[in-house]
């Protein structure tokens, strides 16, 4: 059967070509904050996009390393619920925090909450399955816990190049929807 993970990964790359070779298709799929509640689908679809290159191998990379490992405990539809779920959660909390003044970052794009809440499920799921970063073997609760761990310290630095906040939110709803909704024996 084949790997739902690397033809996600597929998907995610063809898109990120489209997105600039098809005038108006970033725009059609990003997520705004200003128009979010009267086009829903953008809490999904931003999941497509990526801003550049490194954003794209970066969810890539750690969404390939994180579903297929995962492809061995849970169904299919769990990984895509993860994954586009916890990329609308992370979409939800962008428009909150906008909505209500808390933050000015209106426009959002990428997998990185969906791909967070795949690695946060995972570190408990499979939390001494061993995979390779970069070639270096790393069990998958402490490749969890040094990615919180520097989201949290960046979050806390201030560092606005990266939303942070989304990722942490994405990691949250992947430790619930392992807790509440995955049952393992």
């Amino acid at each position: 059967m084949k790997s739902l993970t690397n033809i996600l990964v597929v998907l995610l790359i063809i898109s990120f070509v489209l997105q600039f070779t098809i005038p108006g298709y970033r725009d059609a799929l990003v997520f705004s904050s200003d128009i979010a509640l009267f086009e829903p689908w953008r809490f999904f679809t931003a999941t497509l996009l990526h801003f550049n290159i490194l954003h794209l191998f970066a969810n890539t990379y750690a969404f390939y390393i994180v579903g297929n490992a995962l492809e061995t405990k849970i169904t299919k539809s769990d990984i895509l619920k993860i994954l586009f779920l916890g990329s609308a959660i992370g979409y939800v909390y962008q428009f909150l925090t906008y909505s209500y003044g808390i933050d000015n970052i209106a426009i959002g794009l990428g997998a990185s909450a969906g791909t967070s809440a795949l690695l946060a499920a995972s570190a408990l799921l499979l939390s001494e399955t061993k995979v390779k970063v970069f070639f270096i073997p790393i069990r998958l609760k402490h490749l969890a816990i040094i990615f919180f761990a520097f989201e949290i310290i960046a979050f806390a630095l201030g560092n606005t190049t990266t939303y942070h906040e989304a990722h942490l939110v994405g990691g949250l709803f992947g430790l619930l929807y392992k807790k509440y909704i995955i049952k393992t024996s």
